[in-house]
């Protein structure tokens, strides 16, 4: 937990390597938890590609008291009840 607070941080840096240190870390486990709601790889991969666009795009909105893998699983989470969400509504 300690060196992703590190990573993090030389992150906001603009340190690209540190970034890329983060996403590597947890890109399989973020893919098999999206796929295992939505069944479908393909799928998963643009919804874990939406995650860290969005960790890139709000990267001031981490509080380092909370873990950053909760956090990437949170916004994993919340992208793919999205997309869950609007799969559902095109079907009615």
């Amino acid at each position: 937990m300690e060196e992703d607070k590190k990573l993090y941080k030389e992150f906001l840096a603009e340190n690209s390597e540190a970034f890329n240190a983060i996403i590597s870390k947890y890109e399989k486990n973020l893919i098999y938890f999206i796929t295992r709601h939505v069944k479908d790889i393909d799928v998963a991969q643009d919804i874990y590609q939406d995650t860290v666009m969005y960790l890139l795009e709000h990267k001031e909105k981490y509080d380092d008291k909370y873990s950053l893998k909760s956090y990437l699983y949170l916004i994993a989470k919340s992208r793919t009840i999205n997309y869950l969400n609007s799969k559902k509504e095109l079907s009615q």
